[in-house]
């Protein structure tokens, strides 16, 4: 181990040698010796030593108690004083500057290597400790999810800081209140008390902030070193981006199974009202739509056959279901000109809109697909009034709708030709048979 290096400020030159011989004999080295305030300043920036015995009372401008104040602002040094005074303002004034130490002068070597080992240990300890707390601090700070203590009562004692921005709060928002009182949802609270009685826990719950959260948390008793349960201590997990993809999978799962079993049904005979009714309303389930249609075109721009879903019929004072034709226009035309789907969340301001008619339901958000039969536009699937803006998701869901309508009219287009055919058929031989009926009579 290296030795301690020791500077030396003592007015009195020959008291200053017998200190330095002293220090030297146990085995310190001096770095410096110095007999005024102002060259200790000096010295110590210079020799940068470990700790200074600096002697309070000095000749000149500046005293002892001045010249370490000056000198801790520049380094981090250990200050040891040396004197032959002992009053109370002294050592008031002393003490601001944060000494490891007083050496009471006349003193042994015995005391002189005591103070200045005592000094260097508790300097060593505070150093690690600082060192401590910073990787404490650096730690809390990196995490993601949210380490918090609690009292007895349910106060925060400690929150980490590092993920709170997100959440738009800081580590003043939160720490001095209720647990319950940051994160407002009482299975906090309860959890806590479960804790305070020694159980330890992990629940989830929802967090609804500037925005919805999903929280995983675990929790526990803290205890202190007579195990007695002074508090809590916990972390929140933010689980949020992994409940929204087993919503998203769920939801998934869910469409696939209706859109199995829609498919399904329109393999039955089914008139060309049922399929489009069936249509029309798993679009409006399958979206969380407000209001749907499911129409078949005759001619380009004319729904000959369709299907109202929701309250259009109520709200709207469109044509309903039965009437003759139903004429597109706006952004209806936009799907039938160019035969892609459209997704718009603000149609009163989208360029491809023609405006909506008076006596028309609001329409705040849309969504359509043409459905595609061997090149041909055969119909359209539409849906409209959802809370909230429509998604990929959704889009996606409407696109394999109108595909599936496609099908289920070419099967409902063909077994009607084949059933034309056969009737035409039919017809063709009873009324040969009818001919030879007749031409047998007048043979006879």
């Amino acid at each position: 181990m290296s030795k301690a290096r020791v500077m030396v400020v003592e007015d009195e030159s020959i008291v200053a040698i017998d200190i330095t011989q002293r220090l030297e004999s146990l085995g310190y080295e001096v770095t410096a010796t110095a007999s005024t305030g102002e060259k200790a300043v000096e010295m110590a920036k210079k020799t940068k030593p470990d700790i200074i015995l600096m002697d309070i009372v000095l000749k000149g401008d500046m005293d002892g108690i001045e010249a370490a104040e000056e000198i801790s602002k520049h380094l981090k040094v250990l200050i040891v004083y040396i004197t032959a005074y002992s009053d109370e303002e002294t050592l008031k004034r002393a003490k601001v500057t944060g000494p490891f130490g007083y050496i009471i002068k006349p003193f042994e070597d015995r005391e002189l290597h005591s103070i200045i080992e005592v000094a260097l240990y508790k300097h060593e300890l505070e150093k690690k400790l600082t060192e401590s707390n910073e990787l404490f601090r650096a730690i809390l700070t990196s995490l993601t999810d949210i380490l918090f203590t609690v009292d007895s009562y349910g106060t925060l004692t400690m929150v980490s800081s590092g993920p709170l921005e997100r959440y738009g709060l800081s580590e003043e928002d939160v720490t001095g209140k209720k647990i319950h009182e940051v994160f407002d949802d009482d299975i906090n609270m309860e959890m806590v008390r479960r804790a305070l009685e020694g159980e330890s826990v992990s629940y989830e719950w929802t967090w609804s902030a500037h925005e919805e959260f999903h929280f995983q948390t675990t929790m526990s008793p803290l205890r202190d070193f007579e195990e007695r349960i002074t508090g809590a201590v916990g972390i929140h997990r933010d689980v949020t981006e992994a409940a929204a993809a087993r919503k998203a999978l769920e939801m998934e799962t869910m469409i696939n199974r209706s859109l199995a079993e829609l498919s399904r049904k329109l393999l039955q005979p089914l008139t060309l009202e049922e399929i489009l009714e069936s249509i029309a309303e798993n679009a409006m389930k399958l979206t969380g739509s407000r209001y749907s249609l499911a129409g078949f075109f005759e001619s380009p721009g004319r729904l000959k056959n369709y299907s109202l879903g929701g309250d259009v019929l109520e709200e709207c004072h469109v044509k309903g279901e039965g009437s003759e034709y139903l004429k597109m226009g706006g952004l209806w035309d936009w799907v039938l000109e160019n035969r892609k789907p459209i997704m718009t969340n603000n149609p009163g301001e989208d360029p491809r809109s023609g405006g909506v008619p008076g006596d028309h339901v609001e329409l705040s958000n849309f969504l359509a697909a043409p459905s595609i039969l061997n090149g041909e536009l055969a119909g359209i699937v539409a849906v409209s009034g959802k809370d909230g803006d429509y998604t990929e998701r959704d889009l996606e869901t409407v696109e394999r709708l109108a595909d599936i309508y496609a099908l289920a009219i070419h099967r409902k287009l063909e077994e009607d030709r084949v059933k034309a055919s056969e009737e035409k058929n039919r017809a063709l031989v009873e009324k040969f048979l009818k001919i030879v009926t007749e031409v047998l009579e007048e043979l006879k």
